[in-house]
């Protein structure tokens, strides 16, 4: 049974629907629609998508154009179903027009209706990436217990928001007002000192890691205008965490602001008491610190590590990978987060090398296991992502510290930039790599 008009159409705009839908990039999808078409014996094609809409044409044998559009209403994040229709476009690629389309949709169904993980174990993992969040960021055993109890509630919100079909502006005020709220809750009865750590801890769950880090593969790709609707999306996600958020120190602005002056009382005396220590004792200090320091810093950053990778792979978890691609997931995080704070963990130079090292690493594993790097960029660049920083800059802002607003703003910038700058890095040198392989299989390596 040959391919027909509808056929093709179909076969192409649903492969692309599935990987958009489920977190795919914008060039990939494109990507994917024409290989397929391509395979399938259309002559020319072409495709244009955006986040919420897939056009494509093609000509036929005897140059007649066939077009369609659809609208994309549904979105989430499924990187297992990213991977199926990958590795479903090399094959129909293989085989070509021997494939029967009868047997290629029913492929494209089952990958449709992949099973996804069980909610009890998706929420336990949400729980278990707060808890590792917050150990990474310094936290106690108490802050990392009560951000394991408020990530599993944030996850059983977000589980019922996916049927309700909440807009993604909606679901993430709500997420951020209920995590503030809770975590006053629990600083209110005493089993938490502060709430900074355990709220940016539960967080890390709905910051836009994945529409910043696809805005960024889009744009170097060249599709701008898709690159831009993500960062307008991820900034409009943000935005929706941190004014939530803030919901909970309106509702107990009195203990808040006690605690913030608590917080600003003992910056001020650590730094009075550092900036009397004596000349002497500083001396002593540094010459201990020069021969221990590099020590201390090794074990400090495999420590920071282990927890890094702990949130990047039960992370991968509620991502919905394969639980070889969560393992991977988590060496990336691992990793990312060792360099990271092997090189200062602060400022643009470390989230720099941090990022450019997972960029790395995913594509590496990417081409070696035949699977896109966004499967392991994504969890990977997690511990990364500055969702403290947009939260600290809107707590600010809200309390009228605007000083140190516009200095959590500038920090967190130019941490977003230093991340975006590593993946594009990344990423340019695979395109060059690749390039370079054409031109040698083609004997035009000396050019």
């Amino acid at each position: 049974m040959g391919i027909t008009c509808e056929d093709m159409i179909d076969i192409a705009i649903r492969a692309g629907s599935i990987v958009l839908e489920n977190g795919g990039e914008t060039y990939r999808t494109e990507g994917i629609v024409n290989k397929i078409a391509a395979a399938l014996g259309a002559k020319t094609s072409s495709s244009f998508v955006t986040p919420t809409v897939i056009q494509f044409s093609y000509t036929d044998d005897n140059d007649h154009y066939h077009s369609a559009i659809r609208r994309i209403t549904k979105r989430g994040v499924n990187l297992d179903k990213i991977s199926l229709i990958d590795e479903l476009t090399r094959r129909i690629e293989k085989k070509q027009k021997t494939y029967e389309p009868r047997v290629i949709e029913s492929l494209l169904s089952r990958i449709e209706n992949s099973p996804v993980y069980k909610k009890p174990l998706v929420l336990f993992a949400a729980a278990l990436s707060s808890f590792c969040f917050a150990f990474m960021f310094g936290g106690s055993l108490a802050e990392a217990c009560a951000a394991f109890m408020i990530g599993f509630i944030l996850r059983l919100f977000l589980l019922f928001s996916q049927k309700r079909l909440f807009g993604s502006f909606s679901s993430s005020l709500l997420s951020g007002a209920i995590s503030s709220v809770l975590t006053e809750i629990v600083f209110l009865l005493g089993f938490i000192p502060s709430t900074e750590v355990t709220l940016i801890s539960v967080l890390m769950q709905v910051v836009p890691g994945l529409a910043i880090v696809n805005a960024i593969r889009d744009i170097i790709e060249g599709d701008l205008v898709s690159g831009a609707a993500r960062l307008l999306d991820a900034f409009m996600v943000a935005a929706g965490l941190s004014v939530g958020a803030v919901a909970g120190l309106f509702v107990f602005k009195g203990s808040f602001q006690e605690e913030l002056a608590r917080e600003l009382g003992k910056s001020m005396a650590d730094a009075a008491s550092s900036a009397v220590e004596p000349s002497a004792q500083a001396l002593g200090a540094a010459i201990v610190g020069e021969k221990a320091g590099f020590v201390s810093l090794l074990v400090a950053s495999l420590v920071a590590a282990l927890w890094g990778g702990g949130a990047s792979g039960f992370s991968s978890v509620y991502l919905h990978s394969k639980p070889l691609d969560i393992l991977l997931g988590a060496l990336c995080g691992a990793v990312g987060w060792f360099v990271f704070t092997l090189t200062g963990g602060e400022g643009a130079s470390s989230y720099l090398a941090g990022a450019f090292t997972v960029a790395v690493l995913s594509e590496l594993l990417g081409a070696l296991l035949k699977t896109p790097a966004t499967v392991y960029l994504l969890p990977g660049l997690l511990p990364l992502v500055p969702g403290g920083g947009m939260f600290l800059t809107m707590r600010s802002a809200v309390n009228g510290f605007m000083e140190e607003a516009a200095s959590y703003a500038y920090t967190t910038l130019f941490a977003a930039g230093s991340i975006a700058l590593g993946i594009a890095l990344a990423s340019s040198g695979r395109r060059l790599l690749m390039q370079f392989r054409l031109f040698s299989r083609a004997g035009l390596s000396r050019y």
